[in-house]
């Protein structure tokens, strides 16, 4: 048989082009696929609705694993408790549970929740928990049972020794100032805290670990509940107005606040973001909702009988922060206004 050079070299760049054609296909609907890729992961949250053991309302623990958006359930871990926080690896989940006038720290496996470990050695009132990144550390706000509520200060627990240390010396002046929400960096090296101040304001601090310094974030409003989001640059916070409340961002390094969306007002509502910061969660009552940054879409993702109190998502700490380049750094004595 007598081939045709021409015809050789024509077959195969017809061959090569329909080669390269099925990549471009299988390139586009990986990207397709990435680009619409469904939320995943584990989230934990305290729910109030009646005990009838008790005769009477109280918080218990749920969580909710996510795979994507549909038919989702809470699933109750049978234990008492409010500020659930993951632990980095998802094996322990922290929380806070009170018994007698006082509350102490646990942990459970959320695999299999039947027993709970006693993790603080000193009872208290503690709230706003959360896990440092890499499971070294609890934070969490309060005073022990040998202190008074004018003590209040946001604590670190050593998880290996146990040992606390109040990392604070915030003075109160005799008036036992509240916080409102604390948040750990994703690299373990800063907290972000709520706290009242004079005037019915509520002000956002960044607190440097091992230096002891504090940075002021947000001032002459009342801010809550600020959570850090995975790229580090971001903090997602709730802004209280008059007339409506609003969810907001901002960027830790230029202090630009960008509100995201308002809501309604006294309705309970709780955030966090998505192990990637794609996505955001939040709770109005008993429902918790998916927030999706880029389209600016919402929707339901479960619904239960009862207000849900603080909602964790379970992080990635593969995640690397980044830090910013300048930040304002103050005392507790340039914070004061006269």
């Amino acid at each position: 048989m007598i081939y045709n050079n021409r015809t050789i070299t024509l077959y195969a760049a017809k061959v090569s082009r329909r080669a390269l054609f099925c990549m471009l296909i299988l390139i586009f609907l990986s990207f397709t696929q990435i680009s619409e890729a469904a939320p995943t992961g584990q989230l934990a949250y305290a729910v109030n609705g009646f005990d009838e053991n008790l005769g009477r309302f109280d918080w218990n623990l749920y969580a909710t694993a996510i795979k994507g958006t549909n038919d989702l359930k809470a699933v109750p871990l049978n234990h008492k408790g409010m500020y659930p926080a993951w632990g980095p690896n998802g094996d322990l989940l922290y929380f806070i549970q009170w018994h007698g006038g006082q509350s102490d720290v646990y942990s459970i496996n959320p695999d299999n929740p039947k027993n709970k470990k006693r993790i603080t050695q000193i009872s208290g009132t503690y709230r706003f928990l959360t896990a440092s990144p890499h499971g070294k550390y609890l934070a969490f706000n309060g005073w022990t049972m040998e202190q008074l509520p004018q003590d209040n200060q946001i604590w670190l627990l050593d998880l290996e020794s146990g040992e606390m240390e109040a990392v604070t010396q915030i003075p109160h002046f005799g008036w036992p100032y509240s916080f409102w929400g604390i948040s750990w960096a994703p690299n373990g090296k800063r907290l972000v805290f709520s706290l009242s101040r004079p005037g019915w304001l509520e002000h956002l601090y960044i607190l440097d670990i091992e230096t002891k310094e504090i940075e002021i974030l947000t001032e002459l409003n009342k801010d809550f509940y600020p959570v850090w989001a995975p790229d580090g640059r971001r903090i997602l916070f709730f802004r209280w107005n008059r007339e409506f409340d609003t969810f907001c961002t901002i960027d830790i390094e230029s202090k630009v606040i960008e509100p995201l969306f308002d809501v309604d007002k006294a309705t309970g509502y709780w955030s966090d973001w998505s192990p990637e910061g794609d996505y955001m969660i939040y709770s109005r009552w008993g429902t918790v909702y998916l927030y999706d940054f880029a389209s600016g879409e919402t929707e339901t993702l479960v619904e239960i009988d009862g207000s849900v109190f603080v909602i964790a998502w379970l992080r990635d700490i593969r995640i690397l922060p980044v830090e910013p380049k300048r930040k304002l750094v103050t005392t507790w004595g340039n914070i004061k206004h006269q």
